[in-house]
């Protein structure tokens, strides 16, 4: 009889004792299980999604006064883009220009054998004396010069002057900004309006230099 308890107490033993090596076996196997399908598969906690940039604020708009009048806002604004703008580019004239008639410098010099044949030239004190007194209309063109910045340079008054005075052929020489446009007009007129001494000789050229500083 205590045999066979014996025997009793040692197959309950024997079952308990597998019972809990399957139990142990089991959990590794599934720890194992859980392990490959978060690798596998990815389950885990997700990764935070990137934050989307904050649209920058629009400025606020101003409101006007609507007490003042719509024709006195609108001159304004108009006002204010004007004050804005970067100035028009009718600015001065660069380089050099030239304009006026051929002063016919190789042209051959004629003898007129009928007359007394003199040989007499202007001097230079009575050239100066001539274009001394259109001093003040060469100053009148100059201020027609476009545009505001200030002009330097050497303009040259080329003459073809007859034994009687006058003149019978112009041609100016210089920056464009004297030269072209208005001012050029009428630097031409002033030219061709010029009046010297008479001399007893053949038409004579005369190229005067006026430095504007």
């Amino acid at each position: 009889m205590e045999a066979n308890g014996g025997v009793k107490a040692c197959y309950e033993r024997g079952v308990v004792s597998r019972f809990w090596a399957g139990f142990a076996v089991a959990s590794v196997l599934w720890a194992g299980a859980g392990v490959a399908l978060y690798v596998t598969v990815g389950i885990g906690e997700p990764e935070p999604a990137p934050l989307a940039a904050a649209p920058a604020p629009e400025p606020a708009e101003v409101e006007e006064d609507t007490d003042e009048p719509s024709e006195r806002r609108r001159g304004r604004r108009r006002g204010r883009a004007r004050a804005g703008e970067p100035r028009s580019a009718a600015a001065t004239p660069t380089g050099s220009g030239e304009r006026g008639d051929d002063l016919g410098d190789d042209e051959a010099r004629r003898v007129d054998m009928s007359a007394s044949g003199g040989e007499q030239q202007l001097r230079p004190a009575q050239i100066d004396a001539g274009f001394g007194a259109s001093m003040g209309a060469v100053r009148r063109c100059l201020v027609l010069i476009p545009g505001d910045a200030q002009v330097r340079g050497r303009v040259t008054f080329g003459l073809r002057i007859a034994g009687t005075g006058r003149v019978t052929r112009a041609h100016l020489s210089g920056p464009r900004a004297v030269t072209t446009g208005e001012c050029g007009e009428c630097l031409e007129r002033v030219a061709r309006g010029m009046r010297f001494d008479t001399f007893d000789g053949p038409e004579m050229i005369v190229r005067y230099p006026l430095d504007l500083e």
